[in-house]
């Protein structure tokens, strides 16, 4: 029994199953306590409950009936030959000038974003997507390929600089991902796991709370760890005025994802009337634009595309840990925030070039195997 515990893979695919159940018992107690004129509706319940089973099923498919076997060496050596051209000095110039591009935007800005809610409303400049977008994956597949202690300097001084951007999403990515490369790469000591997780709590609360605190016209106050579960709450409570809406967006926010204007203003408009960036939660945006149908593909899509990066990062490794990596950090960040994030779709895209450049590998096992 012990040693069946010791076999369990904590960063698989299902991690999002229980990521997905703690937020909503979080939100579900955060509906009780903080300023909402009633708890979270059964409804809403129960279809996170039926997204949930959806995304197992996903899973439990990928898993039944393919099977990735390196019988055809072609096209694992292209996956090779694109591994190595990611050499270590490419990867430690391309995490260099994403930071630079970070400090440019800072100066830019003219302040710290963290400290001035009207710096952090225009705090996501083109400038800081391009630095994210070219830091994370080169971090991940540096330290994934190349593991040295004293690539930590450069993550500590990254989590520095995005922090004074203000927002909490960046850098529990760049700690998660990390984290999960660790974890794959057997680095992951009792001393690094502590350390991980005391700045992933400690900034997460810490930035929350700055940030909350330096919102124009604040008159309200609620203590770190009171604020985790208010945004919990808020967040589904969001959802839960979502639900009667179902499908009536008819795709804008999905369009608006992929074109100009702001999917979280928009829906902060639509449902609740006000102006304001709003979180929704991972089943929100989709449920409001193509109500149960587009849940369920979305949540079908999710389990099984993780799952396939999962079987190709566990036979691969390298490159591909920092892959799934980035993609299973951002999939879990989404439970609260919802997918609407352009560049994070960039990262899935990654996941699509692994999927195609290993296709020949994941093999169809049989319905009877």
């Amino acid at each position: 029994m012990i040693e069946r515990i010791k076999n369990i893979d904590i960063f698989s695919p299902y991690i999002v199953v229980f990521a997905i159940l703690v937020f909503l018992g979080m939100g579900y107690f955060g509906s009780f306590n903080y300023r909402f004129d009633s708890p979270l509706s059964i409804e809403a319940i129960l279809i996170i409950l039926y997204s949930v089973l959806i995304f197992i099923i996903g899973v439990l498919i990928i898993g039944k009936f393919f099977v990735f076997k390196k019988s055809n060496i072609s096209q694992f050596n292209f996956t090779l030959s694109i591994s190595k051209l990611l050499n270590e000095k490419l990867l430690v110039f391309l995490v260099l000038i994403a930071l630079s591009l970070q400090i440019i935007n800072l100066i830019y800005l003219g302040g710290i974003p963290l400290f001035n809610s009207i710096l952090k409303a225009n705090a996501t400049t083109n400038l800081w997507r391009i630095s994210y977008i070219l830091f994370l994956p080169s971090i991940n597949i540096l330290i994934a390929k190349y593991y040295n202690k004293k690539y930590f300097l450069l993550i500590l001084f990254a989590l520095l600089l995005y922090t004074l951007n203000g927002y909490r999403t960046s850098i529990i990515a760049i700690l998660i991902s990390l984290f999960i490369t660790f974890y794959y790469l057997g680095n992951l000591n009792r001393k690094i796991a502590i350390i991980f997780i005391v700045l992933m709590g400690g900034l997460g609360l810490a930035i929350g709370f700055i940030a909350s605190q330096s919102i124009v016209g604040q008159n309200w106050m609620l203590n770190p760890l009171e604020l985790v579960f208010y945004r919990a709450g808020f967040t589904l409570k969001v959802f839960d005025n979502i639900v009667p809406l179902a499908g009536s967006t008819g795709g804008h926010i999905l369009a608006m994802v992929f074109s100009s204007g702001s999917p979280r203003t928009f829906i902060g408009e639509y449902v609740l009337h006000y102006h304001a960036l709003i979180t929704s939660t991972l089943f929100g945006p989709v449920y409001l634009d193509f109500g149960l149908i587009g849940l369920t593909i979305q949540m079908f899509f999710f389990g099984s595309f993780l799952k396939l990066i999962y079987m190709i990062q566990k036979n691969i490794k390298g490159l591909a840990i920092g892959i799934y990596a980035i993609i299973l950090a951002h999939i879990l960040i989404w439970i609260e925030t919802g997918p609407t994030d352009i560049m994070i779709w960039f990262f899935l895209l990654l996941g699509c070039i692994l999927i195609v450049f290993n296709k020949d590998k994941i093999q169809f096992k049989g319905i009877n195997s």
